[in-house]
């Protein structure tokens, strides 16, 4: 029997890791603080140490929607922002 924690693997969320490696530091500092948050914690979730929440709408606005919320929770942004889920076909009126 293992003593280690179970951990999720981490993964990177590649399209964030590029905005942050491509963009001015000082532009990202102050897209951040526009929106109340950090470059340190942009890094966290770009490389997999922390989950966005329901500031991924605040990093998609940060990074001009560079980095999309289905990105930073692609299995389940249709959850926590429904809007954004596919919407369900509709079925063509039948007509008899």
């Amino acid at each position: 029997m293992s003593t280690e924690p179970h951990t999720q693997p981490r993964v990177p969320v590649e399209p964030l890791l590029q905005w942050l490696r491509e963009t001015p530091k000082a532009e990202a500092q102050a897209r951040c603080a526009q929106r109340g948050t950090s470059i340190g914690y942009l890094r966290q979730i770009a490389y997999g140490y922390k989950l966005a929440g329901l500031n991924g709408a605040d990093i998609e606005l940060i990074t001009e929607g560079r980095c999309r919320r289905q990105d930073l929770r692609p299995d389940d942004f249709a959850r926590i922002w429904p809007e954004l889920a596919d919407p369900a076909p509709q079925q063509e009126a039948s007509h008899a």
